[in-house]
């Protein structure tokens, strides 16, 4: 299984500069998992609590959002995309918005749980990739603002 997913793995900015043993660390500790969902299917739920995140093998996806104006949002993924990062980083917190699968979706599915069983190198470079990943999103919603959404 590990060769399977390792591809996929390096592939992804959240495993940026992982070495092969780092990687083998991830499969062993983080068990992540293939999951392969039909058009129409839901990755994750508005409320639910946070408790993993998924990379993006293939497919489309689309947020539903609480707004009237525009309720859905296509979502731009390449392989080895993150969504549904706050898994990671806040487990249990609820999720903010409903993530669907506009299309057949292949993802790798990762759970918040075996990270403290990484090594400390391995752990302190996950952190680092997720503040990252993080910092990147942050500056592409403020860039989206604009002067009047105050």
């Amino acid at each position: 299984m590990s060769e399977n997913i390792i591809p996929i793995l390096q592939k992804s900015k959240l495993f940026a500069d992982f070495s092969p043993v780092q990687l083998e660390q991830v499969v062993t500790h983080l068990n992540p998992a293939r999951l392969s969902l039909k058009g129409g299917a839901v990755v994750y739920t508005q409320g639910k609590p946070a408790d993993r995140c998924w990379l993006i093998q293939s497919g489309n996806l689309t947020v539903m959002r609480p707004s009237l104006r525009k309720p859905f949002r296509k979502m731009i993924y390449h392989v080895g995309s993150v969504t549904g990062i706050q898994g990671l980083v806040d487990p249990g917190s609820p999720r903010p918005v409903t993530m669907i699968a506009e299309d057949q979706v292949e993802l790798i599915e990762i759970t918040q749980a075996g990270i403290t069983r990484l090594d400390d190198k391995a752990q302190m470079l996950l952190w680092k990739n997720i503040s990252k990943l993080l910092l990147r999103k942050l500056g592409t919603c403020f860039a989206r603002l604009s002067p009047d959404d105050d």
